[in-house]
């Protein structure tokens, strides 16, 4: 495995355990205030079909929105991640009763980022966008050669507005 890969894997694993829930065994706090969103912006040599999904997605121009990402990998099961995004702020996120820090959350903008970093450091990354430009599917193997190093993502949005 090379470097980029072993880079890519250490970035990757913390956010499937962020998305999953995973905790070291302190209750989260949830922050006094929301968290902003890191926008994606799609550079000149974009993968086409990410390019194509993200101008979908902002198209639509919604704003205000709830992001659900459900994590699947050889890791302990987990409920799905459901974020609220106000404008740019990530406004509230749970976790089946547990209300989690913002910094726990996933925004569209994210996921195109995470998207963009996997597709350029994985042997193999697999995702089935919906009609909005939404990815319903992300299926990331940092390397081909290895055995249940796979993470899946399914997400769903609805608008909130």
């Amino acid at each position: 495995m090379t470097t980029m890969k072993h880079v890519l894997t250490a970035a990757l694993v913390p956010l499937a355990l962020v998305v999953s829930g995973w905790s070291a065994g302190a209750t989260p706090a949830v922050a006094a205030d929301p968290q902003p969103v890191q926008p994606f912006v799609p550079g000149i040599n974009e993968d086409p079909e990410l390019s194509t999904a993200w101008q979908e997605w902002q198209s639509k121009e919604i704003e205000d929105y709830v992001i659900s990402v459900r994590v699947s990998c050889f890791c302990v099961p987990a409920k799905p991640v459901v974020t609220i995004i106000r404008g740019d702020r990530m406004i509230k996120v749970t976790q089946g009763d547990r209300r989690l820090r913002p910094r726990r959350g996933s925004s569209m903008d994210e996921l195109f980022s995470m998207i963009r970093e996997a597709t350029a450091a994985s042997d193999s990354v697999t995702v089935d966008y919906a009609r909005r430009g939404v990815p319903k599917s992300i299926a990331i193997d940092p390397s081909t050669m290895v055995a249940d190093d796979e993470t899946y993502y399914t997400v769903s949005v609805v608008r909130s507005d």
